[in-house]
C-alpha cells in the first residue's frame, strides 16, 4: 500500500512540474497529428487500397497521372466526385481562324472504338485502353446552327485526360465552337482547353444541362497560338494535391502518428525526459518505414492483380493468387522451387558447419604461417557476391577458355590436362546447383572457421588436461568436449546460415538465372522472375508472403529446440 502511495505521489509531482505552455504545445501537436492521420488514412485508402467508395475519385486521378506521364508533364486539372458520370456529351465542333474545320458527330459510327475519329484539324483521339465512345441519343438535340444531332461523343469526368476528349492541332490563333451538354441532369459541367505540351489550361466554358425548351448554343473558346490542344472535362477538386496525398499517404500517416505520440508524451512528462525519446524516434521511423511497412504492403499486394506494368488502378481479387500457387498452374513451380531451395540450404549448412569446424581444427595454431593461411581462407567473405559469381562463372563455364572446346571453363580445362572430362557445370541441369554450391563453399567456410576458432579459444584447457589424465585420446576429446562446448556457436552458425541460404539470390541470378530450365530456380529467384520478368507482381508478393511464413516457422522451431537442448554453460 505504501509503495502504491509513493508511486502515486511521484506521478503527481511529475505532472506538477509540467508547465502550462508545454501542455498547450502537446494539445496542438495532438490536434495536428489527428488531422495528418486523417489525411494520410484518406490517401492510403484511396491510393493503395482503392476502396470502392472512393473509386470515382481514384479512377480520375490515375487517368490524369497516365496522361501526365505520357506528356512528360506534372499532374494537372481537376475532377469531380461523381466520376465518369460527371462528363459531357459533345455533338458538334468547329474551328475558325488559322484553321477552318468541322466535326459533326452525327456522321460517326456508334459504339466504342480505339481509332481516332477525325474531322480536319479536329479529332477524338483514342488508345487501346482509352477508347472513344459514340452514343445514340435517346432524343435528337437541336443545335442553333440548324443541325439536329442524334449522336454524341461522351467525355468522362477524368481530369486532364487527353484521351476520350477533343484534340486539335492549329497553325495559329483560332476560335473553337463546341456544342456540348452535361452528362448530369440539372447540373452544368466545366470544359477546359489545355495545352498538350505543358498541360496548362488556356480557356474554359460551362456545358449546360439538357433543356428541351430551347436549342443548344455553342461554347466558344479562344485558342491563343499555334500548337496542339485538347478539350476535356474539369471538375472542382484539384487533382495534383490529391495525387500527392495518395503518393505520400504512408509518410503522412507516420507523421501524424508521430505528432500525436509526441503531443501525448509532452502532456504527461517533463521536457527533460523527452530528450532520450527524440533521439530514438528517427531510427524508429526509419525502421517502421523500411521494415514493417513493406511487410504490411506485401500482404495488401498479394490480394490484388498488381503488376509492375500497372500505372494506376488495381483490383482486389481475394485469394486468387494463393489458389494459383497451391491449387493451380503455380503449384508445381512452388513445390519444385521449395525443394531446390531446401537442397541448397542443406548443403550450404553442411559445408558451413563441417567445413568451418574442420578448418578451425586445422588452423588452430598460433604461428605466423597459420595466421597468413587463415587470412587467405577468410578473405572470400569480403568479396562481393556478384563479383565472385562472375569469376566462378568464368571458371566453371566460359566460351573463352582454351583446350577442350567451347563453353568449357578453366576448371574443366585443368581437369582435361589429367585426362579427366569434367561435367558441363552450369549448363547441365544435374550439375548446375553443384556449380553454385562450389562458389558458396568457397565464400562461407572461412567465416565459419573464424567463428569456431574464436569459440575454441574460449574453451578452458582444464577440460582437455583432465580428459588426457583419464586416458581420452584426441578423437574422444573432440567428441565429448569440443563439440558439446561449441554447441552455442554451432547453433548461431546454423540459424544464420539457414536464413541466408534460404534467401540465396545473387549467386544464382548471376551464374544461372534460375536455369538451365528450373534446375536452380530457388525461391527468391522465382519471386524475382515472377515480379520483374513475368510482370506478375501480385503473384510474387503471394509467394514472398508464404515464404516469409515458412522462414518464420522454421526459425522459431529452431530457437525453441535450442533452448531445450543447447547448453550455454562453458
Amino acid at each position: 500500500m505504501k509503495e502504491a502511495m509513493n508511486l502515486t505521489d511521484l506521478k503527481n509531482r511529475e505532472k506538477r512540474l509540467i508547465s502550462p505552455l508545454q501542455r498547450r504545445i502537446g494539445l496542438v501537436l495532438i490536434v495536428l497529428g489527428c488531422l495528418a492521420l486523417a489525411v494520410g488514412l484518406f490517401g492510403y485508402l484511396a491510393g493503395d487500397w482503392q476502396i470502392p467508395a472512393l473509386s470515382g475519385m481514384t479512377d480520375q486521378v490515375f487517368i490524369a497521372r497516365e496522361v501526365a506521364t505520357s506528356a512528360g508533364t506534372g499532374v494537372t486539372g481537376a475532377f469531380d466526385m461523381n466520376g465518369e458520370e460527371s462528363g459531357v456529351h459533345v455533338f458538334y465542333a468547329s474551328l475558325s481562324g488559322a484553321d477552318d474545320s468541322v466535326l459533326n458527330v452525327s456522321e460517326l459510327e456508334s459504339g466504342e472504338t480505339k481509332k481516332a475519329l477525325k474531322g480536319g484539324s479536329l479529332q477524338f483521339p483514342a488508345t487501346k485502353e482509352r477508347m472513344t465512345l459514340v452514343l445514340d441519343e435517346e432524343q435528337p438535340i437541336a443545335l442553333d446552327n440548324g443541325v439536329t444531332a442524334n449522336k454524341s461523343v461522351k467525355f468522362p469526368g477524368a481530369g486532364s485526360s487527353k484521351y476520350r476528349s477533343l484534340k486539335m492541332t492549329v497553325e495559329g490563333p483560332c476560335e473553337l465552337k463546341v456544342y456540348a451538354l452535361s452528362s448530369l441532369s440539372g447540373s452544368a459541367r466545366r470544359l477546359a482547353l489545355y495545352n498538350s505540351i505543358n498541360g496548362q489550361e488556356v480557356a474554359s466554358a460551362m456545358a449546360p444541362a439538357f433543356s428541351a425548351e430551347k436549342t443548344l448554343e455553342p461554347l466558344t473558346l479562344q485558342i491563343p497560338a499555334s500548337g496542339t490542344y485538347y478539350l476535356s472535362v474539369k471538375g472542382d477538386i484539384p487533382i495534383a494535391p490529391v495525387s500527392a496525398i495518395m503518393n505520400y499517404a504512408v509518410m503522412i500517416l507516420l507523421f501524424g502518428l508521430l505528432l500525436m505520440f509526441n503531443g501525448v508524451m509532452m502532456r504527461i512528462q517533463r521536457a527533460e525526459r523527452m530528450k532520450d525519446l527524440l533521439f530514438v524516434e528517427p531510427a524508429l521511423i526509419l525502421f517502421l518505414l523500411f521494415v514493417y511497412y513493406p511487410v504490411i504492403d506485401l500482404i495488401r499486394i498479394s490480394f490484388t492483380n498488381m503488376s509492375v506494368l500497372t500505372t494506376g488502378k488495381q483490383e482486389f481479387i481475394g485469394l486468387d493468387n494463393f489458389k494459383w500457387m497451391f491449387d493451380g498452374a503455380g503449384t508445381r513451380y512452388f513445390w519444385e522451387s521449395l525443394k531446390i531451395t531446401s537442397v541448397y540450404m542443406f548443403w550450404e549448412v553442411v559445408i558451413t558447419l563441417v567445413g568451418g569446424m574442420l578448418l578451425a581444427l586445422l588452423f588452430n595454431r598460433m604461428t605466423r604461417s597459420f595466421n597468413a593461411m587463415r587470412a587467405i581462407v577468410f578473405m572470400p567473405k569480403y568479396i562481393a557476391v556478384s563479383t565472385s559469381a562472375v569469376v566462378f562463372q568464368w571458371i566453371l563455364h566460359s566460351s573463352i577458355a582454351t583446350g577442350i572446346g567451347q563453353m568449357e571453363g578453366i576448371l574443366n580445362y585443368a581437369l582435361s590436362l589429367f585426362g579427366i572430362q569434367g561435367p558441363h557445370w552450369l549448363i547441365d541441369a544435374d550439375t548446375a546447383l553443384t556449380g553454385v554450391l562450389i562458389l558458396t563453399g568457397w565464400r562461407v567456410v572461412g567465416y565459419a572457421m573464424m567463428i569456431y576458432l574464436s569459440a575454441m579459444k574460449g574453451i578452458s584447457q582444464d577440460y582437455y588436461e583432465a580428459a588426457a589424465i583419464d586416458g581420452a585420446d584426441g578423437v574422444q576429446r573432440f567428441r565429448f568436449i569440443t563439440i558439446p562446448l561449441l554447441a552455442p556457436t554451432t547453433l548461431f552458425l546454423f540459424v544464420t546460415t539457414f536464413i541466408a541460404s534460404m534467401k540465396v539470390f545473387q549467386s544464382v541470378d548471376v551464374m544461372t538465372g534460375g536455369g538451365p530450365g528450373t534446375a536452380t530456380n530457388v525461391m527468391v529467384q522465382w519471386i524475382y522472375n515472377l515480379t520483374f520478368k513475368d510482370f506478375h507482381t501480385a503473384r510474387g508478393a503471394a509467394v514472398s508472403l508464404v515464404f516469409f511464413v515458412i522462414l518464420l516457422i522454421c526459425t522459431a522451431a529452431t530457437m525453441r529446440f535450442s533452448n531445450r537442448n543447447v547448453n550455454y554453460d562453458a
